[in-house]
């Protein structure tokens, strides 16, 4: 939602709502407005406030208010929901404001459902399968009037995932996936090739990182790839902890960086990429195509879908498992770095078209 709010304020006024941790990135656009909720985050499977005092309810509550009253003032043309009503269930209250506020102070505004390319349930709807289909056909119908899809439709499409896709009673127009341009370095890498390893987000993955080292440091040991140094980059969500256990293991050819707005130019002139298989890594990685090794994270519904279609494309060798094998690591690292470079001719334009669809919409 950052790329397509920062890409599409280069045209129009533009307000991104943020409501959650913060999370390091390049400088917000000039153009760009923030709106500021009561920042939530999840602790043991629930939300709670991001202070871990302010009782949730209160909290939901003011969101939905300050949500309201900022829109009715702003008066959009158009409103973007991130994925729901297909997850963020427990957001429906705020959501569902939101959008009554838009139609309030401008009948004739538009709202989109944003997807990513896989659209699956998460373990946060509460809902069998069949029920699940229901509840989100109902929201669609009731509160939304376009879905806008962020991927190339020649990597999948919306009923490989959702059972219920010939029901829609909405317009669905593939945008292609959503990336930026990487923002300058601001911390010198080493000099080409070398290896970057990251996690995303980061929640937990620790023993993912040390595995992906310690496999690396396995191939420098072996003499397969040279004085190739690998860049760490700790999750956005890493705690005190878990940088103090990657310090440990910065020798030799591993160097730890925050994770922050280098990541994505660190990316762009690597050889070699270990990672996580979230929307933003996998779209970053069909940008900058270095080879690539993918370890979805087990506990997210799309990462496992999103790293096969990668590997059946040759884009990538992936790894399961939580932590992965190092020596599965290791063997995947070697195939992929003896592969060719990734090749692909998928729509990557997605902010340019996610803008120019709703321009277009009636």
């Amino acid at each position: 939602m950052h790329a397509l709010a920062s890409g599409l304020s280069r045209e129009h006024e533009v307000q991104l709502v943020a409501g959650g941790r913060h999370v390091p990135r390049a400088p917000d656009p000039p153009a760009l407005g923030l709106l500021s909720l009561p920042p939530l985050t999840r602790s043991g499977g629930r939300l709670v406030a991001l202070d871990g005092t302010a009782p949730i309810a209160a909290v939901m509550a003011e969101r939905a208010d300050i949500l309201a009253h900022a829109i009715e003032t702003m008066r959009p043309d158009a409103v973007l929901v991130d994925h729901y009503p297909f997850s963020k269930w427990e957001l429906a209250t705020e959501i569902t404001a939101a959008i009554d506020a838009a139609r309030r102070s401008n009948p004739s505004a538009r709202v989109f459902c944003s997807l990513r390319d896989v659209v699956r349930q998460t373990r946060y709807e509460p809902a069998e399968a069949e029920a699940y289909a229901t509840r989100v056909l109902a929201a669609l119908r009731d509160g939304f009037d376009g879905l806008l899809v962020h991927a190339d439709p020649d990597f999948t499409r919306l009923e490989e995932h959702f059972t219920r896709a010939a029901d829609l009673p909405l317009r669905t127009v593939y945008t292609g996936f959503v990336t930026a341009p990487a923002p300058p370095q601001s911390v010198a890498e080493p000099r080409p090739p070398y290896a970057v390893l990251s996690c995303g987000g980061g929640a937990g993955a620790l023993p993912f990182l040390l595995a992906a080292t310690a496999a690396f440091e396995r191939l420098a040991g072996e003499g397969a790839i040279g004085a190739m140094p690998l860049v760490v980059f700790a999750g956005g969500f890493a705690t005190r902890a878990d940088l103090d256990r990657l310090a440990a293991v910065e020798r030799g050819p591993i160097r730890i960086r925050r994770f922050g707005p280098g990541f994505a130019a660190a990316l762009d002139g690597s050889a070699l990429s270990i990672s996580r298989a979230g929307y933003n890594t996998c779209a970053a990685l069909l940008r900058a195509r270095p080879r690539a090794v993918l370890v979805p994270d087990p506990v997210m519904s799309d990462q496992t879908y999103r790293a096969r279609r990668f590997a059946e494309l040759g884009l990538a060798q992936i790894v399961a498992g939580d932590p992965p094998a190092v020596d599965e690591l290791v063997a995947a690292m070697r195939t992929a770095l003896a592969g060719p470079v990734p090749q692909h001719a998928f729509d990557l334009d997605g902010v340019a078209h996610t803008g120019a669809a709703i321009a277009a919409w009636t």
